[in-house]
């Protein structure tokens, strides 16, 4: 992947945001993406040429929630939420938006992605089922065939059906 030099990034988004010439026309220009040119420009023009740097950033549990708030709640896309908040890279947010769905609130104070279960003692266990009467086992052995001989005759009418001549 080639790395570009914050000059040539500078350059770039302030030939695309003097608004002469398109997305496209730029990239060809400079032989680089049009994604890319909108996504320097943007930050570029929010924040300054400080956010184009590359550099990682490390952002707290609840900085990451907000973010993440912002695209699930307000319906932001992720591009607009990462130049708003000044983060340069917008698969920071969607792998963040992804970890959200997978574990939820808790997402970003997880150790590891491990949940660490404490057991709560308000809760009594559940008793397990008393094992089936041999009236009930009959009765349950029954319904699985009744079940099994209409899946079998559904069957035999869609084949019917669908192997009937159609007419003209």
């Amino acid at each position: 992947m080639a790395k570009f030099s914050l000059e040539f990034k500078k350059e770039v988004s302030e030939k695309y945001l003097e608004g002469e010439l398109s997305l496209i026309s730029v990239g060809e220009m400079y032989d680089i993406s049009p994604c890319t040119v909108r996504k320097w420009a943007y930050a570029y023009r929010e924040h300054g040429i400080g956010v184009l740097t590359g550099k990682k950033g490390r952002y707290s549990a609840d900085f990451k929630l907000m973010v993440i708030k912002e695209v699930v709640d307000d319906c932001f896309s992720v591009r607009e939420t990462a130049v708003k908040h000044g983060i340069p890279a917008f698969g920071t947010v969607c792998t963040w938006l992804e970890k959200y769905r997978k574990f939820g609130e808790d997402a970003f104070t997880r150790k590891n992605n491990k949940i660490i279960s404490v057991p709560d003692k308000s809760v009594t266990p559940v008793p397990l089922q008393p094992a089936l009467t041999d009236v009930e086992r009959e009765e349950l052995e029954q319904l699985r065939v009744e079940n099994a001989y209409l899946k079998k005759l559904k069957a035999l009418v869609q084949q019917k059906t669908c192997s009937a001549p159609r007419k003209k």
